[in-house]
């Protein structure tokens, strides 16, 4: 009998029945050595990639309950579920992200133990908050990409998506002959029918490069340039609103987002 309750597989997924994802998922936690190990996290990747394409490594999150939530695990969605519906509304609208593969969750009765999130591996990346952090010198390489990351949320935030927790360290800075940018991490995304209402593009872009963010006021200065968001935003600048007024105002507009049905 299989340990997992529920599993999604995105339509060219490296496998195609719950048995597949199951096997692979035990083989690679068990014969892999983690990026990542946490009391609610485990992060690897598969150490070798498919026999058709050798490049295409998977890239694994384990999110776990602790015990003293299991009890109310429940009554929500579980993270690999959210995340992975978010990255395939997003892949599907064409927007650079991870490429989800597939996703799958446990559960004793209706109490989640754990959640699985496979994303197709983006190669060589780094995050971009350490890779502004390593060029703070650099101006004349870095502005480039804070322009691709002003356009990338420009793009988001027209096709419908608030992405409420946009950070530096959820994009991916791809190397290669030419750099590009890529989006990870969006288990809180929500997604409406018409492009963004201007106070949630002003609640994702106050998470980017409000007070607390990495960037230097030249890189604001182009990832709003990059945004070119004037006719919506007026004279809008982030870095006026304090840490906590700033979380009360996300998770407010969170809760009225998935209370009104706009999740993916």
């Amino acid at each position: 009998m299989s340990n997992f309750t529920r599993c999604e597989m995105h339509p060219s997924a490296s496998c195609d029945t719950v048995e597949c994802c199951e096997e692979l998922y035990l083989r690679t936690r068990g014969s892999t050595l983690p990026i990542k190990d946490e009391r609610e996290t485990r992060i690897w990747r598969t150490a070798a990639g498919q026999a058709e394409n050798p490049e295409a490594f998977l890239f694994f999150k384990e999110y776990r309950i602790p015990a003293g939530r299991f009890w109310f695990s429940g009554a929500a969605r579980s993270r690999g579920s959210r995340e992975y519906r978010a990255l395939l509304a997003m892949d599907l609208a064409n927007l650079p992200v991870a490429k989800p593969d597939w996703f799958a969750e446990s559960r004793t009765g209706p109490f989640l133990k754990y959640s699985v999130l496979v994303t197709q591996c983006l190669g060589p990346v780094e995050p971009f908050s350490d890779w502004l952090r390593s060029r703070r010198e650099e101006e004349s390489v870095t502005l480039p990409i804070c322009s691709l990351v002003g356009a990338m949320a420009r793009q988001l935030h027209d096709q419908g998506f608030g992405h409420f927790r946009m950070q530096a360290k959820n994009f991916m800075v791809c190397g290669g002959a030419t750099p590009n940018v890529k989006m990870i991490d969006v288990p809180y995304t929500c997604r409406w029918k018409q492009a963004l209402s201007p106070r949630l593009r002003k609640l994702d872009l106050e998470d980017l490069c409000g007070a607390h963010s990495v960037f230097s006021p030249a890189q604001i200065d182009t990832v709003l340039l990059a945004y070119n968001g004037s006719e919506l935003l007026g004279d809008f600048r982030p870095g006026s609103r304090s840490r906590w007024g700033q979380k009360l105002r996300r998770i407010t507009y969170y809760l009225a987002a998935i209370w009104s049905g706009h999740r993916p």
